[in-house]
């Protein structure tokens, strides 16, 4: 079976508080747990079940007639009949209405589960593009250094008006490039804030913190809870049927007065027989429904189990793969850098080489940021189908 959640989109109605400040991750997923509209409306949907457990009482509505003729003085009788059967129904009529409800408290968890993931990708999002706005700035610091350095050796006849156009057209690209990780770090802080329903200034997580990703047992997951306990609360709904099919016994009470005046109280036994299939609808009905949610709950196991061996194992990569960067790639660039910028000064290389040799660190900062980034999105679909954070 497949579950449907309410779509962010509904929840950028919300009109956001005047706060602006600093969030950490736990109270941003909090917050939005605490005010997003689909969750809201569950809770209040869970209301009905106060009234679910009462239905069985319907069952139980006696039967009162009155007799009487046309003369005053006449006859008449009164008479009260009540069923005894649909009292059998209780008993899994509760227990029905027990796990269809326990079924519903499943899937308000499925859909915070939901949004808990949605809220660390965007809380990460943010994270990312605020690290990218790092790397932009760095890239723009050394634009600057290295356009001063051939402004200046320009200016004392080292350096061609080529080189000097070059450096200056570097500056420019850094220039664009930073204002625009600017503009999309704010962006992220927006959509983060529209999730938690508060404005959110800046954050104060990691970006580098790759959490370990447990084991899950699928069975224990709360969709599979979820089918579990639909299927437990069918099956005593059939129950209910089948004690409503069988003959229906009414015990009643005849109050009748005759000619004299006299008052006599008569007592009658009915039992209905259940001749043209009695409730045989309803029980066909919840048998297939049963039959039909057991199918999907398997289906929904092995997709549940593919899902996940597909996160831990991309994300498993992922981090051996940021790790290597990290303690290679990453180091050496930083050092053919530095190395360039000196050669350069002595005038060993040309300022392409300088140039080519900066935009190689700058490139390989931000393919690790992406993998990085990547690897939280895998968290994220993690946590969505029940991880822990």
């Amino acid at each position: 079976m497949v579950l449907k959640f309410q779509t962010l989109e509904m929840f950028h109605i919300l009109l956001l508080s005047n706060a602006n400040y600093a969030i950490d991750l736990k109270t941003a997923i909090n917050k939005a747990i605490e005010n997003y509209p689909s969750i809201k409306a569950l809770y209040e949907e869970s209301h009905k079940f106060e009234g679910k457990y009462q239905a069985y009482k319907s069952y139980l509505n006696p039967t009162i007639g009155l007799t009487i003729e046309k003369n005053i003085n006449s006859p008449y009788d009164f008479s009260y009949s009540q069923p005894i059967t649909p009292i059998f129904t209780y008993i899994p009529h509760i227990k029905m209405v027990d796990y269809e409800k326990k079924a519903f408290l499943e899937k308000i968890k499925i859909e915070k589960f939901y949004i808990i993931g949605e809220v660390f990708l965007a809380y990460y999002n943010a994270l990312y593009k605020k690290e990218l706005l790092k790397v932009a700035q760095e890239n723009y610091n050394i634009s600057e250094e290295i356009y001063n350095f051939v402004k200046k050796s320009f200016e004392l006849g080292e350096a061609t008006k080529l080189e000097l156009i070059k450096a200056e057209s570097d500056l420019e690209l850094s220039k664009s490039e930073l204002e625009l990780s600017k503009n999309d770090y704010e962006n992220s802080l927006k959509y983060l804030s529209s999730l938690i329903g508060e404005n959110v200034a800046d954050i104060e997580e990691k970006f580098d913190n790759l959490r370990d990703m447990r084991n899950l047992k699928i069975e224990e997951l709360a969709t599979i809870r979820y089918y579990n306990n639909t299927i437990k609360s069918i099956s005593y709904g059939i129950i209910t049927q089948r004690i409503l099919a069988l003959p229906q016994i009414n015990i009643g009470v005849i109050a009748e007065r005759n000619y004299s005046s006299n008052y006599i109280l008569r007592y009658n036994f009915n039992l209905s027989i259940p001749i043209f299939y009695r409730r045989q609808s309803e029980i066909s009905e919840l048998t297939s429904q049963k039959r039909s949610i057991e199918k999907l709950k398997e289906l929904e196991e092995l997709k549940l189990e593919r899902d996940f061996q597909i996160i831990r194992q991309r994300y498993t990569k992922l981090v051996e793969e940021i790790k290597k960067i990290e303690e290679n790639t990453l180091k050496r660039t930083k050092e053919e850098l530095s190395l360039a910028e000196k050669s350069y000064k002595l005038r060993v290389i040309t300022l392409l080489e300088l140039l080519d040799a900066k935009r190689r660190y700058i490139e390989i900062q931000k393919y690790r940021l992406l993998l990085i980034m990547q690897a939280h999105q895998e968290y994220s679909n993690y946590l969505k189908i029940g991880g822990e954070l």
